[in-house]
């Protein structure tokens, strides 16, 4: 696996990807990925997870087929579905993007890219939570997708200030100190 080094660098590399090489994801590195995710925080520690990990080519080209915005992923090597309790949408929204987010940095970490997709509401939340075979009742909306990033070229952190690959708004324009409309000094 990769040495990450600086941790705000690692930070700083992960991005949505949504190119990958056939090369299966080393079992360790899916147990460290499984790891992160079973100790994500949640709200009230409720925890209201489960996960679905897709490695098998038929079921990743179905997931992807269920919409046009989850075509990219198709050749993923393997995926990460986590199944919500549906209990309660607020919090446990809110806890699937620190779960997703986590799992991508951890990926990172593993010298791994990942993608994260969500599964438009209706009819392609049904169908997703059909072919995996989720209960009545639990929420799937989202799919981390995993694997070597296809893309040889240097990641968004090593790339020269001002590449059209890091278009991001200055610090400046969206930095506000002890009220909205005051900038920093």
């Amino acid at each position: 696996m990769t040495d990450v080094g600086d941790p705000i660098v690692l930070l700083r590399r992960v991005r949505n990807v949504r190119s990958f090489r056939a090369e299966p994801v080393p079992e360790t590195a899916v147990e460290d990925l499984l790891e992160v995710a079973r100790w994500t925080g949640s709200a009230r520690n409720q925890q209201p997870w489960d996960f679905v990990v897709v490695r098998d080519r038929a079921v990743l080209r179905s997931l992807a087929a269920i919409a046009p915005n989850l075509a990219w992923m198709a050749d993923a090597p393997l995926a990460l579905v986590p199944v919500l309790a549906g209990k309660n949408a607020e919090t446990e929204t809110f806890d699937e993007g620190r779960l997703s987010e986590r799992v991508m940095v951890a990926a990172g970490a593993r010298g791994l890219g990942a993608g994260i997709g969500w599964f438009l509401p209706g009819a392609p939340r049904e169908a997703a939570r059909g072919l995996l075979g989720v209960p009545e009742g639990r929420v799937v909306r989202t799919v981390v997708a995993i694997g070597f990033e296809a893309n040889d070229g240097p990641p968004r952190a090593e790339r020269p200030p001002g590449a059209a690959a890091q278009a991001r708004r200055p610090l400046a324009e969206m930095v506000h100190v002890d009220h909205f409309g005051r900038r920093p000094d």
